[in-house]
């Protein structure tokens, strides 16, 4: 879009309440006009953030593996009392998300893409969320040790509906996540009947965290804010601080005050400090300092080369001569690499990658490294003589 715009000589407009790290370190470069809102529609006042430390709740409670807070479960009480509604955000489906053998620790996984399988109390019990292989009922048996203790761990929007039906008999309830909405109308019915009333609590995953208005939520409740805080992705922090800040706006967007719940096991922790402050340019600061110091986007320019194959062997073989042929690096390039994806096997086929980092100061508008990719890459993607397919992707979204 900005291209076409540069192009065509014409204005483009992006619009987010939490920009990308890049949009807003061209503002700081005074290459993007920043417009920012600095009221909320109508005179609505920014909520009131709480965050439970969930560590000393088990503590004072003397109940591990807790779930919802007794903080959370008041607030929620009182909402329903006074008719008004609530939002609980779980950024997980299903039931659990791993199913472990409580004797050897064996994980029951997908094997087509080597992740743990989630448990699902509706349709197949245990399903792969990333290739869709399902399996009809969970294994009486450990597959390694034979061991009949098998146990389920972690938290789904399933399982906070199931708490949430025996501890508010008398609320109604809606879940909103991809395995209830898997056609518009669905997702279009669930959204009119809270819209409407009809629902005092909606559970979703993150599908529920942007675009939704609703003058009766006065209460939002963030189950574990720490989902996908220790991912070894640069932007893990980026994206959860974006989640936990849109999803925070759900609550008191009218006349009625609002207030948000977060809780977390990693109280200190500066992603969660920042985002219940709702304080985007302090932590945006910070995390441009931290990119600076590592020399990543956008103090450089990225390519992320995925080599994937349904052999280990032949996979490992390509990658290695890939990198041993990749022609000299010109000053201000990083080659990071080869090493296995952190998903690294998905759909049956291995992957590896291999990360070029070429720095701004040496590369202000990215031709070099442009130009390094069509040396070593002529023909861009392709797929070799041993079935082992080489992805390029310019600038990626995630290096997972």
């Amino acid at each position: 879009a900005l291209m076409r715009g540069k192009i065509h000589k014409i204005p483009v407009l992006l619009a987010s309440a939490t920009p990308s790290l890049e949009s807003y370190y061209n503002h700081i470069q005074s290459k993007f006009k920043y417009l920012r809102l600095t009221k909320r529609y109508g005179g609505a006042k920014y909520p009131q953030v709480y965050i439970v430390d969930m560590d000393q709740e088990q503590e004072e409670s003397g109940k591990t593996g807790q779930i919802l807070s007794g903080f959370l479960l008041d607030k929620i009480e009182e909402r329903l009392q006074k008719k008004e509604q609530v939002i609980l955000m779980q950024n997980r489906r299903g039931f659990s998300p791993i199913i472990r053998c409580g004797d050897c620790g064996v994980l029951e996984t997908c094997p087509d893409c080597n992740v743990p399988m989630a448990y699902h109390r509706t349709g197949s019990a245990l399903k792969c969320h990333y290739c869709g292989h399902s399996i009809d009922r969970i294994p009486a048996n450990c597959r390694s040790c034979n061991s009949i203790n098998i146990r389920m761990f972690g938290t789904g929007t399933q399982k906070i509906e199931t708490i949430i039906g025996e501890t508010f008999s008398n609320a109604s309830f809606e879940r909103l996540d991809m395995d209830t909405s898997k056609t518009a109308t669905a997702l279009t019915n669930t959204i009119s009947s809270f819209g409407s009333g009809d629902v005092d609590i909606l559970i979703g995953t993150q599908m529920i965290s942007k675009g939704l208005d609703f003058e009766n939520v006065t209460l939002v409740g963030i189950i574990n804010a720490d989902t996908g805080l220790f991912l070894p992705d640069f932007r893990s922090g980026e994206r959860l601080f974006q989640l936990i800040y849109q999803t925070a706006g759900r609550a008191g967007r009218r006349k009625k005050s609002g207030e948000v719940v977060i809780q977390t096991y990693n109280y200190d922790n500066q992603v969660i400090k920042y985002a219940s402050s709702l304080d985007l340019k302090k932590y945006y600061n910070i995390i441009l300092n931290e990119r600076n110091d590592l020399n990543y986007p956008p103090f450089s320019w990225m390519a992320k080369l995925e080599i994937s194959g349904t052999s280990k062997n032949k996979l490992q073989l390509v990658a290695k001569n890939i990198r041993d042929n990749l022609k000299t690096p010109y000053t201000g390039l990083e080659i990071l690499g080869p090493v296995d994806c952190y998903y690294e096997r998905l759909r049956n086929r291995f992957r590896m990658q291999i990360v070029l980092k070429s720095y701004k100061t040496a590369d202000s508008n990215g031709r070099k490294l442009h130009n390094y990719i069509k040396k070593n890459f002529p023909k861009g993607n392709y797929l070799t003589n041993s079935g082992v397919k080489i992805t390029i992707d310019i600038n990626p979204v995630s290096l997972l």
